[in-house]
């Protein structure tokens, strides 16, 4: 069996690991890990661009980028 030292992976390491391993009992370790890590993004509702800073916080937690020519 291999072990992974899940403290060494940064939080979108952990979360493409843990859509990898979803369904599985593995799974439970990556959850724990997470918890533990502080909330990076804060937003609050009062933020008159708050949609777009959220907007922006998802796709850099999935790993999504614009890629030239395409519209947002």
């Amino acid at each position: 069996m291999t072990y992974l030292d899940l403290t060494s992976l940064n939080k979108q390491q952990l979360t493409a690991l843990l859509w990898d391993l979803k369904g599985t009992p593995a799974v439970h370790p990556i959850y724990q890990e997470l918890r533990t890590r502080s909330s990076e993004v804060t937003i609050k509702l009062s933020d008159p661009d708050w949609k777009s800073k959220t907007d922006e916080a998802l796709k850099q937690v999935l790993g999504i980028t614009k890629h030239s020519g395409q519209r947002e």
